[in-house]
């Protein structure tokens, strides 16, 4: 039975570093990267109408594991749901086994990406948690905290020993949630090098990615785009909390042109005044397109471009041609929207030379930054059984990935030595220009932006003289 007041916890687990843990992906933040985690945002607006929510991002704060599990014990939970993060595996589930010895006897649930495709394996190796949860959109975990198991989808889950699979269901098009509880975050200790203030939270405008790209997890979730209108009352509830800035975490925004129009159309005549930054696709991008976005806000996005070989980009089904990436970066850069591209180093079939091509198509792009990750055999993706049929992968040993310090792919073409030594040699190249520098001062317009600059400055350089 749900009772109002019954507590369910939310958490981001605390790290060290700071780790970015949602959308089904993980990695270890490179610089001056933060945001809130946006599945538990979304679940905390369903449970809100069903329990007494609290939201922890424990990572953001700085709590050790202690402070963290002495924090969550305290509320007496009925359950705790946590955002498990492949890069740092280990550690999270250290931190879930502490927090288990502290709570015994009450619901544990993860999202994250290793949970969504790997589930039963996953929940047989590691007893100290209970259900993995496939889908943060729909109302499935409301049903699961309440023992109601009839009809139940979306939820992989331990029942008296035996882990039961439920069928995958997908929210309509037009699906929508309750207002997400923003301000239970820290949210000015959030921010993006590219951005342009604080406080800064995520939303989300869409569930899924109609692209299939071989090399990324989102591909194998159907696209469904939310209702404009849900998005709205969101953003005036974040304008009561004076936010300033919006990362929308779409795998894709405005894949749904005709939605994209319509939610952007709506901002500018809500006059919000926010900035906002999102991730997208160079064949989405027209002048149409971009002077709408300039005009709702947006300041940033980003754009995979993953390399410069032809050949590659159809391997892998990027469906993206160098044509469109290089109309995409210049209609950018003509509205005045900055631009950052995404590369991959070390994709198989890349010899040396197409890396160096890659480097210098980032140069040509002119873009404002680049982020160098080497291929990664991720789970659930086509390029990880590619790479363990050829063995190319310890696939005994490679459920911790981060594309930016555990690489795990060796083809025959290219040597994990030689992939290290091109992917700080592209950051080298493109952020080291003094015409890059001079770009990046006279750029500047406040003093969030100075000191994301400097950031960003100085993680590079502790990055480089590390890895020398």
């Amino acid at each position: 039975m749900v009772k109002k007041d019954d507590v369910i916890v939310l958490v981001n687990p605390p790290n060290k570093q700071i780790v970015l843990r949602d959308m089904y992906s993980s990695t270890i933040s490179k610089g001056y990267y933060n945001w809130p985690c946006v599945d538990l945002l979304v679940l905390s607006g369903i449970l809100k109408e069903y329990y007494d929510v609290r939201l922890i991002d424990a990572n953001t704060l700085g709590l050790s594991s202690e402070e963290a599990v002495g924090k969550i014990s305290s509320f007496n939970p009925k359950g705790v749901i946590f955002s498990l993060g492949s890069s740092v595996v280990d550690e999270d589930y250290e931190f879930i086994k502490k927090l288990r010895k502290q709570l015994p006897g009450i619901k544990f649930c993860g999202t994250g990406g290793l949970l969504y495709h790997n589930a039963k394996q996953e929940l047989k190796d590691h007893v100290e948690f209970d259900a993995c949860l496939r889908n943060f959109t729909t109302n499935d975990i409301i049903k699961y905290l309440g023992n109601d198991f009839d009809n139940l989808h979306n939820i992989i889950y331990r029942n008296n020993g035996e882990i039961v699979t439920t069928s995958d269901k997908n929210p309509d098009n037009g699906f929508s949630f309750p207002i997400p509880l923003h301000e239970q975050l820290p949210l000015n200790k959030y921010g993006l090098p590219h951005g342009n203030a604080t406080p800064l939270t995520s939303v989300l405008t869409s569930y899924g990615c109609p692209a299939i790209c071989s090399f990324c997890v989102a591909g194998k979730i159907n696209y469904q785009y939310r209702a404009p209108s849900n998005v709205i009352s969101e953003l005036e509830t974040i304008k009561t909390l004076g936010i300033k800035e919006i990362f929308f975490r779409d795998n894709v925004f405005c894949a749904n042109k005709k939605q994209g129009h319509l939610l952007m159309n709506m901002m500018i005549e809500n006059d919000f005044g926010f900035s906002w930054v999102a991730d997208t696709r160079a064949s989405i991008l027209t002048d149409e397109t971009a002077k709408i976005m300039k005009k709702s806000g947006c300041h940033a996005l980003h754009i995979g471009v993953e390399t410069a070989n032809p050949i590659i980009l159809k391997k892998y089904n990027k469906g993206v041609t160098i044509a469109e990436i290089r109309d995409a970066f210049r209609i950018c850069k003509n509205w005045g929207i900055k631009t950052v591209g995404y590369f991959i180093i070390g994709l198989p079939g890349e010899m040396v030379e197409d890396i160096k091509k890659t480097i210098d198509l980032s140069i040509e792009l002119d873009c404002d930054y680049a982020s160098f990750n080497v291929a990664l055999p991720i789970i659930g993706t086509e390029l990880r059984e590619e790479a363990v049929k050829n063995n190319w992968v310890n696939s005994k040993n490679s459920s911790k990935y981060d594309g930016s310090f555990e690489p795990k792919i060796e083809s025959e073409n290219i040597s994990l030595e030689k992939i290290l030594e091109m992917r700080d040699f592209a950051v080298r190249k493109f952020y080291l220009r003094p015409s890059y520098i001079v770009k990046q001062l006279i750029s500047l317009r406040n003093f969030y932006q100075v000191k994301s600059l400097f950031n960003e400055f100085f993680n590079l350089l502790h990055r480089q003289f590390k890895t020398n």
